[in-house]
């Protein structure tokens, strides 16, 4: 309870915080409208009416905000979905106050020709997501300390007691900044008693998180949650993934579903390729300086080329040369079966987190992802994609069952959603799961949203190895 009353009051501030931040922003346009010399003279206005009106746009600014799910203090910290969801609810605010505004126009006496300011109402918008976005990265700065001491966490039971939730378990417990307390978890077969734990114990939160549970406990589970005000989630398993956009039809009056597979629209490529093409090339021009400076330095502390090419494995499984700045040693492939027990990752993935055929420039390109760079002429050529699974070698492959090779089903990326949701760090299990979602719902601002997100991921090189 202690915890819910101190979430309750970060949540207050918050709000007095977004409050103060949408008003400031609509006065300050006010001012720069009527007192800037270069802008055309302004009308006569009233100031009273504008101050009158910064409150109900900071009012209807709190609502549109409330709305979006923006003070769930959930997540651990103000990122592109959050940002975006601002600028939603700015436009709303703002639209609103226009609609108002236009309404009362002349209606209100001593300002018969025109109330208020499109100018005014224009710079407001701006600045109240200028203004907001940088008072919420400020505040989630102030909470990720807060939530490191212990205070302001979201406590959370985890339903499964596999290898899956125990892992879970494990990283709610070593990373308190994400914003939960893992209060421990309950194993399947002691499902049956998980409401005389939480009776004992309340949490915020359940959490089911195994790969094993069937449809009906999960159906038991929830409902237990609901009887106890509990918020329930679940932590998808690849078959939840795959299933998650379906159809449903009728066939003599029989339910039938079946998959939406609307990324596979004419429409839908077309699109992708235009933002790939008019972005890659964009990319190619602004990273153009990097390519000498790295291509000297990988020459310059090994013998070998700088650039190298791999045969990866892209869409409908047909194979393709990719380009590489090169950071392993000249006979890193032949060193390859020497290595294989010290692999860490499972399945068809082979990864050592401080592989010995690594050059000392190569971990620094590979933790920045700065060797993948070249990549963006596969992107030109249309073998690739900005955005998609990333692409995986052949003998990789040779390992893959039949369900598996869904990934194949669209371009290999230059990034993807595993990519910003911890690389090197996941399971191939986890990597595949990201993936099929992606393949499930793709769309192009999810591109715009990955491409952004994977900027801050490279930059602190997070999972890469």
């Amino acid at each position: 309870m202690q915890q819910v009353n101190k979430k309750a009051v970060f949540k207050v501030v918050l709000a007095v915080g977004d409050l103060s931040f949408a008003i400031l922003g609509f006065l300050v346009a006010y001012w720069l409208r009527f007192h800037l010399p270069f802008l055309p003279a302004p009308p006569a206005a009233d100031f009273g009416l504008y101050f009158r009106f910064s409150l109900f746009i900071g009012f209807v600014g709190f609502l549109s905000l409330y709305s979006a799910g923006l003070y769930r203090l959930e997540q651990p910290f103000f990122g592109v979905d959050d940002f975006f969801a601002l600028i939603k609810a700015a436009s709303f605010a703002h639209l609103i106050a226009a609609a108002v505004g236009f309404a009362i126009r002349g209606r209100i006496p001593g300002d018969p020709v025109e109330t208020y300011s499109r100018m005014v109402l224009a710079m407001s918008w701006l600045l109240a997501i200028v203004f907001l976005t940088i008072w919420r990265i400020g505040f989630d700065i102030v909470m990720a300390g807060f939530r490191k001491r212990g205070v302001g966490l979201t406590r959370v039971l985890i339903a499964g007691g596999d290898d899956f939730g125990r892992a879970f378990h494990e990283l709610l417990s070593t990373n308190p900044e994400l914003g939960y307390r893992s209060a421990g978890f309950v194993e399947e077969e002691h499902f049956d008693a998980l409401g005389e734990r939480l009776k004992r114990d309340p949490v915020d939160e359940v959490m089911m998180a195994t790969r094993q549970a069937e449809a009906d406990v999960v159906m038991t589970v929830m409902a237990l949650c609901q009887s106890l005000s509990i918020r329930f989630s679940m932590v998808p398993t690849l078959f939840n993934v795959m299933t998650s956009r379906v159809q449903v039809r009728e066939i003599a009056g029989v339910p039938i579903f079946a998959l939406d597979e609307r990324i596979f629209l004419r429409s839908s490529r077309l699109l992708k390729r235009s933002i790939d093409l008019s972005l890659g090339v964009v990319a190619l021009l602004l990273t153009s300086p990097i390519f000498a400076v790295v291509a000297a330095l990988i020459r310059f502390e090994s013998r070998g080329p700088s650039l190298i090419r791999q045969t990866r494995v892209g869409k409908s499984a047909k194979q393709f040369t990719v380009y590489k700045f090169r950071s392993m040693r000249q006979d890193a492939d032949a060193m390859k079966d020497e290595l294989r027990h010290l692999n860490e990752s499972q399945g068809p993935l082979f990864k050592i987190r401080n592989d010995p055929r690594i050059t000392r420039v190569g971990r620094v390109i590979r933790k920045l992802s700065i060797d993948e760079l070249p990549q963006l002429f596969n992107v030109l050529r249309g073998e690739m994609s900005l955005v998609g699974p990333r692409p995986p070698l052949p003998d990789e492959v040779d390992q893959y069952e039949t369900w598996q090779r869904k990934r194949f089903e669209v371009l290999p990326g230059l990034t993807g959603l595993a990519q910003i949701s911890g690389r090197s760090d996941l399971t191939f299990d986890e990597t595949l799961r990201f993936d099929f979602y992606y393949i499930e719902n793709w769309s192009p601002l999810m591109d715009i949203k990955i491409m952004l997100k994977s900027i801050p991921k490279v930059i602190l090189g997070r999972g890469a190895y």
